[in-house]
């Protein structure tokens, strides 16, 4: 196969750099590209699935299961499955002088011949149902003309080759309902899991000012609706453009459950650097409530409760299963609710 392969690589060492990659929700988040911990379970026993499911009550991101296996720890973890052909490198880099981003390409003066690996450890001819009691919804494996396999994210969960999603747009998941999980392979393979979606959170938003300064803290409040472990995230409101920059607006955090007010805080060598007094742009406040079965995949799966903030790609209860029969990894789910505030430094 040839392909003029197009990837985001560090600019020349005379220029400040800054890798330009997508980011998601949110969160969120989410965003480091950390090991998650079920993602390959090596073991000297029998095969199993190995998954991870989430239930997004969350505009900024659908409901998914990833589905992997065990494998063998004597035995290979990928196969090669054909090579590439690479020509050239396109990147982006900070010019200092211009004040913007700017794209060069660099050629190769020898094709870079690339062998085209496969994890041994993914599923993919699972058969992945999610019930309500009421309505089976049959979630498929995502079209592999939409992974991007040679994705800078390419280990997230964004670009497994193995994860499942709702195809026919009629999965519309509701706060306080019980959800199952049925997963089966034709080498007889199979997992069942439960869940209870959290309320969604209901955010005071007469406690957050209209404009927020990241050089003060600011608070967020929302309304009590249980012991739930509570993600707050911030962030640009639209697709991210570096070309309006704000030092601070991405902060992602854990509340112990209970609680019901979160604090921003900036780090002071924040604007040492970036310091941009005139920029104006909207933010995004988002609150989410994790489900039991992720908050225990986190918390007593041994990490550090913090590490929950990092929603969809922190380290979980690795060789653990919770929410999950019959084999390992996690079926959770988590709400959310947001507001847009203007923010400058």
């Amino acid at each position: 196969m040839n392909s003029n392969k197009i990837q985001r690589v560090a600019p020349h060492k005379e220029h400040s750099v800054l890798v330009v990659t997508i980011t998601l929700f949110l969160l969120f988040v989410l965003i480091s590209c950390g090991n998650w911990g079920w993602e390959s379970i090596d073991t000297d026993n029998e095969e199993k699935l190995n998954i991870f499911g989430l239930i997004s009550l969350d505009d900024s991101l659908e409901s998914f299961v990833v589905v992997h296996k065990t494998l063998d720890t004597s035995g290979p973890d990928e196969r090669a499955i054909g090579m590439d052909t690479i020509y050239y490198n396109v990147y982006e880099w900070y010019n200092e002088d211009t004040g913007m981003f700017e794209s060069d390409t660099h050629w190769f003066e020898e094709p870079w011949i690339q062998t085209i690996t496969e994890p041994l450890y993914i599923v993919k001819d699972a058969t992945v149902i999610i019930s309500d009691g009421t309505q089976n919804f049959e979630f498929r494996r995502q079209p592999p003309h939409l992974v991007n396999e040679y994705s800078y994210w390419r280990d997230d969960y964004l670009s497994d080759l193995a994860r499942y999603v709702d195809t026919t747009g009629q999965f519309t998941p509701q706060i306080n309902t019980q959800y199952t999980l049925t997963i089966n392979t034709p080498d007889g393979l199979a997992v069942t899991g439960s869940l209870t979606t959290p309320p969604r959170p209901v955010i005071y938003e007469s406690t957050t000012i209209d404009t927020v300064s990241m050089r003060q803290p600011f608070q967020v409040s929302w309304a009590f609706a249980g012991d739930y472990t509570t993600v707050v995230a911030t962030g640009y409101s639209n697709d991210h453009n570096y070309d309006f920059y704000l030092c601070g607006m991405e902060q992602q955090s854990a509340v112990e459950p209970g609680d019901t007010t979160w604090t921003s805080s900036t780090d002071p060598y924040c604007f040492e650097e970036f310091s941009n007094p005139d920029l104006v742009t909207e933010m995004d406040i988002r609150v989410r409530f994790v489900d039991e079965n992720y908050d225990k995949y986190f918390v007593q799966g041994g990490g550090d409760p913090q590490d929950i903030s990092n929603i969809l790609i922190g380290e979980g209860g690795i060789g653990e299963g919770f929410g999950i029969e019959g084999g390992f990894g996690v079926f959770g789910a988590f709400s959310s609710s947001r507001i847009i505030r203007h923010a400058r430094e």
